[in-house]
């Protein structure tokens, strides 16, 4: 390019453009030449396109149609686990007969009055069922009766159903497997659920000796009807043997196998099925179930076709439209060659990078082309009356003077002035030539400011990595490793010189409150306010850091520990009169701060920490919104100590099984009130010198260190595994007579917060068999307004079961009403502060009343607590408490390790109208929350 510039022309300007170019071509050879063009152009772009959207749609139909049987099958999957699960319920009607001594001893030595008492046609009515057979473990049928669908006769059994009850059928399998069989079988008769159980002790220990088997009629609508509540689509149930299965059902039976237990078909262009077979208890198929569901992929896949074929025609269009121009400029190209300096001008006049010519004496601008005149802002004209010390933005003449002497090429990096002012990064090939019988120096200009700006942002985007890597994102403060290591260096700095540092450890009150009220986004912009309501407070030379959720550090340089004392305080007294607006609510928060002196410090970062740690539990021990100094003989630290020492010894004491439970009844205060047991059970710990520790000694360090989930499940396990007989007589007798039975648990927080609790909660009730119905959990009422969410979600699962829930200490918090109307709890146990003194204190009285008069209001009974004489009780029954603990009532009593009901007596039959414990088929399938 350079050697060509040499051949310049003084009368040709490099600024003016050519429009008006000759090329030569005669118009008929243009017109051949671009129609042979556009016709082959529209033939080959034609063939691509055609085998793009040839192999385009079959691979877009073929993934359509994957993806349909995959959801279909899905589906079906979903509907055949629903039905795996159909037998829960008449399973727990079995349990109540199968597992019973009386059940036992009939087998072993029938009777007239066990039948007469248990299985009269009003017993089979009230339970719904159909068939009931008891057989002894030899295959001697003891006793069998079958009723009609409807229960309105009871016959003997029909010889369908009496062939599945011989020795060797899977029903009569029990006595050696001990396992219980449950499924359907199809019947002439029609289709029935039915539920074999072994027969054993009330304990559930032994051998069995024979089997129980109930059965219910069921249709095949309601076995569709249950599928659709947790299925995806539409389902439709036939039985194998019905006389009016649609089409579409016989043509998918004949194509199901045992290689292909699931076959999909096309209703048509809206509508899809997927067909496999429903198994009886023997793995045989009895019925065809149809999941039907919308086409929305293939639909989609339609849709997505439309736009394939838009998107082709408009690419054939451009490309089509461009493949032309080119064509049409190279043809046009071909003809040009004998102007090629004037071609060769226009290119250079034309090109993205500028170039242009100076004297190499004066600095006189001679020639430039488009692109430098649009880079520098200048008309042509103005350019040629301008030195090229006008256009650079060096310090100095000399500067460029020495630019020039120093090679006869040269490259580098230089800023260039616009007209306008503005400065431009530009990139500079320098050439020395000659032209026109004097020497040049030829420029060629890459403008780089686009360059310059992303290596600006590079270079931002690098500091703003290093700020966040020691920043917290959401408050701007130094993070916690960030200062850790501040913290470090003032360490070092108190060690080697007199330089006196102070660490103030704060930690909101009331945080969690305003988060789990009005959400993160409210807590997010409280930590925000907060923030900057505290570095309005600090100096500059001063470290503030947010440590982790709600907790900040503050590093005072330079300050005595009475200094820091007065700032932690100011700092105080300033967040406590803030007020926080989210919405419509406003929320007054506190602060506790810990504080530690560091002066000719020996200690180590973590003891530093752990000090400051330690300074601000005991700051929210004593109240919280405070500042605690730490002290080494500070009375809080003993006491944190303490809690620390008490992690070893409750971890010695769960390996040692050294805790125990204890009991304290719960009594009605009406003396009309049913007979009944209900009881608190409570727990105690014996030490390693066998004397009992009560539980607010262990407790608090338990809650601090995150044991008390595992003392949760400790309490579950051992309450289950003993008491869970004495449960299920206690229900029984609920069941059939007018008795109450309920045993509240206590939870703690840790529990309520960990999601896998709900899982091993319902392990434990179905392993042991306890009816959800005895159950009542006891949460405090600071627990359930701390983690409202997961305490609302834990309430309604088991409340599902059939499970009941008391609020404990209610009226202790600030908006105990507020927050009651959320929660689903039945009982509301008044806090006992109130309870004590309502003889001698009217407010106390007053609070109370009011407690019980918004319970009885919501629907919910009361309990008081701390009832200590029966003046106490007198009052609450006056003022129509529902229930009374206390030890005016009752003292905790160790819990017996197993309890029988020995004055168990079974009913008249009249009464097991009254029995409901077991859950309905469609109790079932309406909750997934089952165990």
């Amino acid at each position: 390019m350079y050697n060509k510039i040499q051949s310049f022309r003084p009368k040709i300007n490099l600024c003016s453009t050519i429009s008006n170019l000759k090329t030569g071509l005669s118009k008929s050879e243009t017109v051949k030449l671009r129609s042979a063009a556009f016709l082959a152009v529209t033939v080959t772009l034609a063939s691509l396109l055609g085998a793009l959207y040839t192999v385009s749609s079959n691979l877009l139909l073929s993934n359509v149609k994957v993806a349909e049987e995959h959801s279909a099958r899905q589906s079906v999957n979903e509907a055949v686990q629903q039905y795996a699960k159909s037998g829960t319920d008449i399973y727990y009607t079995n349990l109540v007969w199968s597992k019973w001594d009386e059940t036992h001893n009939f087998i072993e030595q029938p009777n007239k009055d066990y039948i007469a008492n248990n299985f009269n046609p009003q017993i089979l009515s009230s339970w719904k069922l159909n068939l009931i057979a008891l057989v002894h473990k030899s295959g001697r049928v003891v006793f069998a009766q079958a009723g009609g669908e409807h229960n309105k006769k009871f016959i003997s059994i029909p010889q369908s159903l009496k062939q599945h009850i011989h020795t060797n059928d899977l029903l009569l399998q029990q006595p050696n497997s001990n396992q219980e069989v449950t499924g359907f079988l199809l019947l002439p008769e029609g289709l029935m659920l039915i539920a074999s159980l072994p027969i054993v002790h009330d304990d559930g220990q032994g051998p069995s000796c024979g089997a129980f088997i109930i059965g219910r009629y069921v249709k095949t609508t309601q076995i569709a009807k249950s599928l659709a509540d947790t299925t995806e689509g539409l389902p439709s149930v036939y039985a194998a043997n019905s006389k009016t299965i649609p089409p579409d059902f016989q043509a998918a039976r004949s194509s199901l196998s045992e290689q292909q237990p699931i076959v999909v078909r096309s209703l048509n262009q809206q509508k899809i099925a997927a067909y496999t077979w429903l198994k009886d208890i023997y793995g045989k198929p009895i019925l065809l179930l149809r999941v039907e569901k919308e086409r929305q992929f293939y639909q989609q896949g339609k849709n997505n076709l439309h736009y394939l074929r838009v998107a082709l025609l408009f690419l054939a269009i451009g490309f089509g439209s461009i493949t032309l121009l080119l064509l049409d400029r190279l043809i046009i190209f071909q003809y040009k060659r004998q102007e090629s300096e004037a071609r060769y001008r226009i290119v250079v006049g034309q090109a993205s990078e500028s170039i242009f010519l100076v004297d190499a004496q004066t600095k006189h601008f001679i020639e430039a082309n488009q692109a430098f005149i649009q880079l520098i802002g200048y008309s042509c004209t103005e350019l040629l009356n301008l030195t090229l010390n006008d256009v650079v933005a060096l310090e100095n003449s000399q500067n460029l003077e020495q630019m020039f002497a120093q090679a006869d090429r040269l490259h580098g990096f230089h800023q260039y002035r616009r007209k306008d002012g503005n400065l431009v990064d530009v990139e500079v090939s320098i050439n020395i030539i000659f032209y026109a019988g004097r020497k040049v120096v030829c420029h060629v200009v890459r403008d780089i400011t686009e360059r310059k700006q992303a290596e600006m942002a590079l270079l931002e985007s690098e500091r703003r990595l290093a700020w966040q890597a020691s920043h917290d994102a959401l408050t701007g403060l130094v993070n916690r490793r960030q200062f850790d290591r501040y913290l470090e260096q003032a360490l070092n700095n108190a060690k080697l010189s007199d330089t006196s540092y102070c660490l103030c450890y704060l930690d909101l009150d009331q945080f969690k409150v305003v988060n789990d009220t009005c959400g993160h986004i409210a807590g997010d912009e409280l930590l925000r306010q907060v923030t900057a309501l505290l570095q309005a407070q600090v100096r500059s030379v001063d470290i503030l850091a947010r440590l982790g959720g709600d907790e900040f550090g503050l590093l005072l340089h330079d300050c005595n520990l009475e200094q820091a004392a007065s700032v932690a305080n100011a700092l105080r007294e300033s967040i406590e009169a803030f007020r926080f607006i989210w919405e419509d609510k406003t929320f007054r928060i506190g602060v506790s701060i810990g504080l530690v002196g560091m002066e000719n410090d020996d200690r180590s970062l973590s003891k530093i920490l752990s000090a400051a740690d330690v300074a601000c539990y005991a700051a929210k021990n004593q109240g919280r919104n405070r500042v605690h100094i730490y002290q080494t003989s500070d009375r809080n630290l003993a006491q944190q100590q303490g809690d620390m020492q008490w992690i070893a010894r409750i971890d010695r004491a769960l390996e040692e099984n050294r805790f125990c439970l204890y009991y304290q009844s719960i009594v009605p205060t009406s003396p009309h009130a049913p007979g009944g047991e209900h009881y608190e059970v409570l727990l105690r710990l014996r030490d390693e010198q066998g004397e009992l520790v009560p539980p607010m000694a262990f407790i608090p360090a338990a809650e601090r260190y995150n044991l008390m989930h595992v003392i949760d499940r400790w309490v579950i396990r051992t309450l289950f595994a003993t008491q869970a007989p004495h449960y299920r007589q206690s229900w029984q007798r609920s069941t059939l007579e007018r008795y109450e039975c309920l045993y509240t648990i206590n939870l703690s927080g840790a529990s309520i917060n960990d999601d896998s609790f709900i899982e091993f909660l319902h392990q434990q009730i179905l392993m042991h068999q306890i009816p959800p119905q005895v159950l009542c959990f006891e949460i405090t009422e600071t627990v359930a307004i701390t983690n409202l969410t997961k305490a609302i979600n834990f309430m309604q699962q088991f409340k599902r079961l059939g499970c009941s829930f008391a609020l404990d200490d209610f009226g202790s918090g600030m908006s105990s009403f507020g927050y009651l109307k959320n929660l689903p709890v039945d009982y509301l146990k008044i806090d006992g502060n109130f309870v004590k003194d309502i003889l001698t204190d009217a407010t106390d009285l007053a609070m109370t009343e009011a407690i019980n008069t918004v319970g009885h209001v919501m629907g919910i009974k009361t309990i008081a607590e701390f009832v200590e004489n029966e003046a106490i009780l007198d009052k609450l029954r006056a003022l129509g408490v529902d229930y009374a603990q206390g030890y005016g009532i009752a003292k905790p009593m160790p819990l017996p390790t197993a309890q029988l009901c020995s004055d168990y007596i079974i009913p008249d039959a009249s009464d097991l109208e009254a029995a409901t414990y077991h859950l309905s088929l469609e109790e079932i399938f309406a909750s997934n929350n089952l165990p």
